[in-house]
């Protein structure tokens, strides 16, 4: 018995080892007649409701550790973020400063 086969990335359907008929043209972009095409959405479907399954399964056992774990993340976000937006004021500080010293004594030359 042979498997139909879709990649959902690139609309490619195989029959077992072999590509299918629309998949070996390049003058069509349809790699699937419809029946196939609608196995292959029953597939992705499958895999979205069994994710969706896994994901409740996980809430319902760790779902309250997970939120003390997300707000300890979230807190160091926010102060990573807050010392980079300082760190950058610094930096722009310590330019104004060298381009105010450098506009201040543009008439010093070299060697006096």
């Amino acid at each position: 018995m042979s498997t139909n086969q879709c990649d959902s990335t690139t609309q490619q359907c195989s029959t077992g080892d072999q590509p299918s008929h629309h998949q070996a043209s390049n003058n069509s972009s349809e790699c699937c007649d419809m029946p196939e095409k609608l196995l292959c959405l029953a597939d992705e479907a499958w895999k979205e409701l069994m994710k969706e399954k896994i994901k409740a399964q996980i809430q319902s056992t760790c779902g309250e550790k997970l939120d003390n774990l997300a707000k300890i993340v979230a807190e160091a976000n926010g102060a990573k973020w807050q010392h980079k937006i300082a760190a950058k004021h610094h930096c722009h500080t310590y330019q104004d400063n060298v381009r105010q010293f450098f506009t201040s004594h543009a008439s010093c030359q070299e060697g006096n």
